[in-house]
């Protein structure tokens, strides 16, 4: 469920970077420096000692991959459950809007 808002983060980023790439080969180098901006904080949750905070809880992919561990581990905290998702749901509206607004302009899908 926590999962749902940050696939939309980045669907709607690779929809961005896909019209303003020129050609597939383009799109694939900014979609690897993408990858390893997912990845990167993603490993935050493996680094020992490091605990579920307020603070983690709004940065988009640190906070997801803290709420797994802690599932896995056994212990939820709803609190930081809600306050990732209302994070990471208002960063998807903004990030969908944005690749919207991308869309309606003519300029970037004719190329003139």
């Amino acid at each position: 469920m926590v999962t749902l808002p940050l696939a939309g983060i980045f669907a709607a980023i690779l929809l961005s970077v896909s019209v303003f790439a020129k050609s597939f080969k383009e799109a694939q180098s900014y979609i690897g420096v993408l990858n390893m901006m997912i990845i990167l904080p993603a490993f935050v949750s493996l680094i020992p000692g490091i605990e579920m905070s307020y603070q983690l809880a709004l940065i988009p992919v640190v906070n997801i991959s803290m709420i797994l561990k802690e599932a896995i581990g056994g212990t939820i905290e709803w609190n930081y459950v809600i306050t990732a998702f209302c994070s990471t749901i208002i960063l998807a509206a903004a990030t969908l809007f944005f690749a919207k607004k991308w869309f309606e302009r003519e300029s970037v899908l004719f190329r003139m």
